[in-house]
């Protein structure tokens, strides 16, 4: 049966998530100095956790070995620098030309077809992109591109495009350690972006203000530092770019020549002239490095460390790897403030978890299982990304990260935790959910108009721009019934914890539950957890007639045991950290 988190922590008497953390783990040698950093495992591994995705022992002691300058400029540069990128297939949507000769029965197969070769290559993709995480090859670049699949925002739901989305995710990846200004520009050109933002309606003497609320609100400068006249003028100089056949075009017709004012500045602005006036505003630079510190320290950062890497980064021309270099070189980055400050994210915990583990699940299965827990790889919920922090923690989620862990570990069975009829659902279900039926439908600027959805809310929510199609609860069921099959289909931890804490000279009932610990968490076990843990291992050790200190020869039984402990350790609130 499986094992509830929040069982875990009511039993332990542990309720509290977020904040600084008491119970991180102490420097192997000395406490953080004023002026320099202790470089040592424990500030290694906190690195590696914000970085990247978990850190295993092995590769812990290899970045203490190298040294902290030289680890850093190691995660800037990749462990393997090369990589092969996932091969994009265009799955082109139908215009009125081809839709026009056709019956209803026709143009239903010919969209339908459509949607299903869309939905297997964006999950074929999101395993892709998984299993990078996994492999930790180049873990900072991986980092940087979820970070900017947060920041800015698309939606396979809304795109209808697998190929759009998945060159957006490229993006992210080839330009996402450079300079911001790049970045941004090579954003307002994306298809996927201009699609999403319904820049396809955005033409001369018709300004539709959707792109350029968000690309001044979230993209650049924040709200409170621009008028609702400086967005008008903004979306007449962001006119011209659409999407045909999946690709950005620029149309001279459509763009507005005229003079505009925004900002208090009156000229001929077209995309990059607006950008480049956006990026010299000081609450550019203050916004990002904002963005940046929050992310990568779990934390509100004070005004004055905002000011201070604002600075920074405008001096080098908002270089995001010299500011990453220059934060990971911080040692307020490694104060007891910030160790511990960060709840995990479902993509950060489940990876991270099947890091230190050493088990190898299906890429897949951890994307559909972070989508049950609320962070759907290609499917943020709104304009805004998503909110993070203490928001990734409710009671039901905090039991089905439990639950999934189980599963990662091989104690606890899908079934288990789900309905009967869940299990009888189709993956490719029509009913919604991830890579539901809207995809695939025209959306370009000469699309078919019929076929497009209803608008969606923006940021703030208030002022609907497209209206968002709720999952709909087969398409939500087929998920968890296709997750059912992966594991039914011959997954298997391979694992044997009882070698690995042998190898480790763990053979008490303490030092099992400390060394295991560990290896599994971020942070280090609070006197509760630790107390409650090794009452768990030393009772059901006496059930198996086995006395302490010699547990690990005891055969299945005892592996059986160790994996169950792992699943609690993993149901802890203090799991739940980065």
């Amino acid at each position: 049966m499986p094992f509830h988190a929040l069982t875990v922590a009511l039993a332990l008497g542990l309720a509290s998530f977020g904040g600084s953390n008491e119970s991180a783990r102490p420097s192997a040698t000395s406490t953080l100095a004023a002026a320099r950093v202790e470089w040592n495992a424990r500030n290694a591994e906190h690195l590696l956790n914000r970085a990247g995705f978990g850190a295993r022992p092995a590769e812990i002691e290899a970045a203490v070995s190298e040294g902290q300058q030289a680890f850093v400029d190691q995660l800037l540069a990749g462990f393997v620098a090369e990589y092969e990128p996932f091969s994009v297939e265009r799955f082109e949507r139908p215009d009125r030309d081809e839709l026009a000769g056709m019956d209803d029965a026709e143009r239903r197969e010919l969209v339908n077809e459509v949607q299903r070769h869309n939905r297997r290559q964006l999950a074929q993709f999101a395993g892709w992109w998984v299993d990078r995480m996994l492999e930790s090859r180049h873990p900072l670049r991986e980092r940087m591109t979820l970070f900017w699949h947060g920041y800015f925002t698309s939606s396979a739901r809304d795109v209808r495009s697998s190929a759009a989305m998945i060159e957006q995710n490229e993006l992210f990846r080839t330009k996402g350690l450079g300079r911001f200004g790049e970045l941004l520009s090579a954003i307002v050109r994306d298809p996927a972006m201009l699609e999403y933002l319904d820049n396809n309606q955005n033409r001369k003497g018709n300004p539709n203000e959707n792109f350029a609320r968000e690309v001044m609100e979230l993209f650049t400068l924040g709200e409170g530092n621009y008028t609702e006249q400086d967005i008008k003028e903004a979306a007449r100089a962001l006119t011209g770019w659409v999407t045909r056949r999946g690709e950005a075009a620029y149309v001279k017709g459509r763009h507005d020549s005229g003079k505009k004012t925004i900002l208090g500045v009156t000229k001929n602005f077209d995309p990059d002239s607006f950008l480049a006036l956006l990026l010299e505003q000081p609450a550019c630079p203050q916004w990002l490095a904002k963005k940046l510190l929050v992310h990568f320290e779990g934390r509100e950062p004070s005004t004055a460390r905002v000011e201070d890497y604002s600075r920074f980064l405008k001096s080098k021309d908002y270089d995001v790897s010299a500011f990453l270099r220059r934060l990971f070189l911080d040692p307020e980055f490694y104060s007891a403030e910030v160790v511990g400050a960060r709840i995990a994210g479902p993509i950060d915990y489940l990876v991270g978890s099947a890091r230190r583990l050493s088990v190898e699940p299906p890429p897949t299965l951890l994307w559909l299982a972070a989508g049950q827990l609320g962070q759907r790889l290609l499917e943020p919920p709104s304009v805004k990304g998503w909110d993070g922090g203490q928001a990734w923690i409710t009671t039901s989620t905090l039991m089905q990260r439990g639950n999934m862990a189980g599963m990662l570990l091989g104690v606890v069975k899908l079934e288990d935790v789900l309905r009967p009829e869940v299990l009888d659902e189709e993956p490719e279900s029509d009913g919604g959910g991830a890579l539901g039926p809207e995809m695939g439908g025209a959306g370009d600027e000469d699309g078919d108009d019929a076929m497009r959805p209803e608008s969606k809310p923006n940021a703030k929510g208030d002022k609907p721009t497209k209206k968002k199609n709720a999952p709909g609860k087969a398409g939500l069921n087929g998920e968890l019934g296709q997750m059912s099959r992966m594991l039914s289909d011959g997954y298997v931890p391979a694992i044997n914890l009882c070698v690995r804490m042998q190898r480790a000279g763990a053979q008490s009932d303490a030092a099992i539950v400390e060394r295991l610990a560990d290896e599994l968490l971020a942070v280090g076990l609070t006197p509760e957890s630790r107390a409650g843990l090794v009452e768990f291992l030393a009772a059901e050790r006496e059930t198996l007639g086995v006395a302490d200190g010699g547990l690990l020869a005891a055969g299945r039984g005892a592996e059986t045991l160790l994996r169950r402990l792992a699943h609690l350790i993993l149901s802890l609130p203090e799991a739940q950290l980065s």
